[in-house]
């Protein structure tokens, strides 16, 4: 005869012995401390802005997601976000089609863009000084040159480099939408490996920023050796610099309001 229960769960237990049981709670507790532990961090990263870095943020995050439907949050990211990382993606396949694997560079082509507040207060972190040269280095559709450009107008130039030529043109497009003052900004198709490009661009460099998140290992740390002057700030988000021309000189978190916790590292150049 088949018995029925009002407490499964209590029956499953009943037949647990002891001490797999008593494990088992252990490794529960375990995780929940740990959970515990995280969670003061998570949404720490709402960083408290000036009202001149709170006016730029807001110009630049206007420009780029204008129209309403563009401004509506997905779990991805706003809808414009979600837009743009399509039309980078198709950009990127373009690129791509017809060639062999060892032809075409593909973890470092993936799209994202930073969070701008988490900018605001890397830039902060380095000391800007009137007239310095500002280089994002995998710039995609010109969002983090044009946040620099905007929260610091007394920038000599923001540049960004970009590999793929499409989302070059999608950064001039968004340049004159970011409203109010702004640094002279330019976008610059190529690739940082070729010595010749990085040459050029990095020999003035005085702070270089990357979000190095889909990078290949020490690919920007070798470009930058050799041609980034002494003195120079480098800013890696999610990545370190381990040779020894650079000194680490401060950490910041952003917890980017979830789970996924993104460090960015200050560099100097010191030899």
């Amino acid at each position: 005869m088949i018995a029925y229960t009002n407490d499964p769960v209590g029956d499953l237990l009943a037949e647990l012995k002891p001490a797999y049981l008593a494990a088992t709670l252990v490794a529960i507790g375990a995780v929940g401390v740990t959970f515990a532990q995280l969670l003061p961090s998570i949404g720490a990263a709402a960083f408290e802005l000036t009202e001149e870095e709170e006016s730029a943020v807001s110009a630049v995050s206007n420009a780029f997601d204008a129209a309403d439907w563009e401004k509506e949050d997905t779990e991805e990211g706003t809808k414009g976000y979600v837009n743009r990382r399509r039309q980078a993606n198709e950009a990127k396949l373009a690129y791509q089609e017809g060639k062999s694997n060892r032809e075409v560079r593909d973890s470092s082509l993936r799209y994202a863009e930073t969070n701008l507040d988490f900018l605001a207060v890397l830039l902060r972190s380095v000391g800007i000084q009137r007239g310095q040269n500002f280089v994002d280095v995998g710039s995609g559709c010109g969002r983090t040159t044009l946040g620099a450009a905007a929260l610091y107008p007394t920038l000599g130039k923001c540049t960004g480099i970009e590999f793929l030529p499409e989302l070059v043109k999608m950064s001039n497009s968004y340049r004159g939408k970011v409203k109010g003052r702004k640094a002279s900004t330019d976008f610059i198709n190529g690739d940082f490996t070729d010595p010749v490009l990085n040459a050029k661009l990095f020999a003035k460099a005085d702070i270089v920023f990357a979000s190095a998140t889909y990078f290949n290992k020490n690919e920007l740390e070798i470009a930058l050796e050799d041609t980034l002057p002494i003195g120079s700030k480098v800013i890696m988000v999610d990545q370190r610099l381990r040779g020894p021309s650079f000194k680490l000189v401060d950490e910041v978190n952003d917890a980017a309001g979830d789970l996924q916790l993104n460090t960015g590292y200050i560099y100097e150049k010191v030899n």
